[in-house]
Order: C-alpha cells, then structure tokens, then sequence
C-alpha cells in the first residue's frame, strides 16, 4: 500500500498467473511449494481476481488459500472480476449468486476485499432496461462494495453518475483505446474510494482481440504522470484508490506497475533482477536491497550486478 498525503493506493495486476509474467517477474527456477501469489504479494499490494469472471466454480477453499499466500502482506487487498454470466451473457443464476457470495465470505470476513469489478461490455448500451438492471443488480450482492465498469459513451452523462451513487454503486474509471461511442478515461469517485482500470490505448488491435495483442501497450512516462495528477485529484473525493493495469502481453503492465509505485512514493521500489535485465527502464527506480533481498535467493545475479 502506498500513501499519497493521506490517500492509500493499491497497485496492482489483473491476475498473477500469466505468461509473460512466469518469463520475466518470477524465478526462473523456483523452489518445491513455490507459490505464486505469495510471491506477488511482497512487490504488490492488490490483485484484480480475473479467473472469476469465466465461471463460477472456486469455493472459499481457494479464498482462504489466497489469503494464506498474502498473509505476509499486512495490506494485501483483493478485487474480484464478476462471472460474465451477471455482465455479458445474462443467464447467471441463483446458484451462480451463491456461489460467488461464498467465495466472497472469507475474503470479507478477513477485511481483504476491496469489492467486485462488474465489467459490461461495449454492447452494454444506455438504454431504460439496461439502467433498470443494474438499479436491480446493486441490491444482489449488498453489502460488497461493487465497482461497475461500462464501456459504451452513451453512459457517460452526470444522470448515469448520480444514479450510481443512488444506488450505492462505484464507477471504475477505464482507460480503453481513443474508439469512436467508447468511453472517455473519466476521474470520478464518491463514498471515499476510488477504481482505475488500465487497459491500454492500443487502436490498432483492439478490434481483433484473437490476435492476443489487443491489451499490449505501454504507458510512458507522461502518460502515467497523468494518471498521477488525476489520483491526486481524487484526494477530497476518496481515502482508497486502486489502480489496475492490464497491458499484459509484453509484461508491460508489470513494469507500469512499477513504475507508478516508484512515481507516487519517490524512494526506491524492490523489483526482481529478471524484471531489470529484461526492462532497464526499471533500473533506476529499484531499491539497491535486491541483491541480497531473500526473494531472489533462487535468482541467477549476474556478476556485475554485486558492484
């Protein structure tokens, strides 16, 4: 977790067991019981669960596994995806509600649970019936806290808004690719928190997500003081802020992720060496504790890195 005068900022991933993560972030040869999470957890503070959004077949077994992995981690805080049965098919049941509710129950009971991400797609339009639905749906999984993410600019209205906080709901401020009727990346919070979702500004792909590349951008060095400034204008409006990067398929997200941290607290951020050989880019922000850090233990330091 880091400060921002007084504002506490999440950092994090959405997912933590993904390919470009296991080449570059992870220990290329870890030890028997390595676990994945756990090992997150000591450079991040927060994970957006995205696995949760395919079905809805993990139980509290696997919610109190993940807290076990993060119990080193004093402010480790989840968000969980919602199975796109509530957001994307429309067919999710009443045994879908409970199910998720229990996977919900330890993570709560813990003060680990930052709230649901309910991501509708594009197609997802401003219309009566659609806002009839999620006036319905704030009420199913009271009382978690659920961040509503809606992609089609026909909700990007000041009636939209007050109708969310009306109904106890928050808005995640998405940032998706410059596509004429998308939504514009919004700074809006209410009821002391608030969400960012980054999804990249990746034009040319984003339209054929079959190709794997739809999510693959990297956010420079203005862009990410941008999103800075627009975190610090958030102070009066939220005391939480989480900010989850999802420009994966060249482990750029790890790297903004990075990045933001070493931006919003100044001293040094801990960062894996395989992290720095692959992006020297991250040279300068790590801390010099990685070397002997008992983390990298497992890690093959190159020679001149002891210097």
């Amino acid at each position: 977790m880091i400060t921002l005068d007084q504002q506490k900022i999440f950092v994090g991933m959405g997912g933590w067991d993904l390919p470009p993560f296991h080449q570059y972030f992870y220990p290329p040869k870890p030890k028997k019981g390595f676990r994945r999470l756990e090992y997150y957890s000591q450079f991040f503070d927060s994970v957006e669960i995205n696995v949760t959004f395919y079905n809805t077949a993990l139980t509290a077994d696997h919610a109190r596994r993940w807290l076990d992995d993060v119990a080193a981690n004093k402010n480790f805080m989840f968000t969980v995806k919602l199975f796109r049965g509530f957001t994307h098919t429309f067919d999710a049941t009443n045994d879908d509600v409970r199910s998720v509710r229990r996977l919900l129950e330890p993570l709560a009971e813990s003060g680990k649970l930052g709230g649901i991400v309910a991501q509708f797609p594009h197609s997802f339009v401003n219309t009566p019936e659609h806002q009839k639905y999620l006036q319905q749906f704030s009420r199913v999984f009271y009382p978690h806290r659920v961040f509503v993410e809606v992609r089609h600019a026909s909700w990007n209205t000041s009636l939209f808004y007050n109708c969310l906080q009306e109904n106890k709901l928050h808005l995640v401020n998405a940032d998706l690719p410059p596509i004429r009727s998308y939504m514009p990346l919004t700074s809006l919070a209410w009821n002391e928190v608030a969400y960012f979702r980054m999804m990249g500004r990746n034009v040319k792909t984003w339209a054929h997500p079959e190709l794997g590349e739809r999510y693959n951008y990297y956010y420079n060095e203005k862009e990410l003081n941008d999103l800075l400034e627009r975190m610090k204008k958030l102070r009066e409006q939220s005391n939480t802020l989480f900010v989850v990067f999802h420009n994966d398929p060249e482990a750029n997200s790890l790297v903004n992720g990075f990045q933001l941290r070493h931006l919003a607290r100044k001293p040094p951020v801990l960062v894996p060496q395989g992290m720095i050989r692959a992006f020297p880019e991250l040279k300068g922000i790590s801390s010099s504790v990685n070397v002997l850090h008992p983390l990298f233990a497992d890690e093959e330091i190159p020679a001149d890195a002891l210097h």
